[in-house]
């Protein structure tokens, strides 16, 4: 094995780990990797808050049936993507920044 793929889901008051994906293959997005994860914490999840690397409109769509608010900045390819980030919820956004402290010792 030579590289390991995680993705977490993290509580940001807490800083607690709710669930780990682990994998050592390239299958799939990290998106379709957050859209499991999502599904398997539904009930427990009132929005989710990733970075541009999560950016993928079915992803969206699907926490929305869902019922989770997705806070995932746009990648900028058009101008309406500028406009899609400034209606973002910046105060939850920024919360996602908590995360990092579950990855230090």
């Amino acid at each position: 094995m030579q590289k390991l793929k995680v993705t977490k889901l993290a509580d940001t008051d807490s800083q607690a780990v709710l669930d780990v994906h682990c994998s050592t293959t390239r299958e799939g997005s990290v998106a379709d990797l957050c859209e499991q994860i999502a599904r398997r914490n539904a009930g427990d999840l009132r929005s989710l808050a990733a970075d541009k690397g999560y950016d993928k409109q079915a992803l969206r769509e699907s926490l929305r049936v869902l019922g989770i608010r997705p806070l995932i900045k746009h990648r900028i390819f058009a101008p309406y993507d500028h406009a899609h980030n400034a209606r973002l919820d910046q105060e939850r956004y920024n919360q996602r920044s908590m995360t990092e402290i579950v990855n230090s010792p």
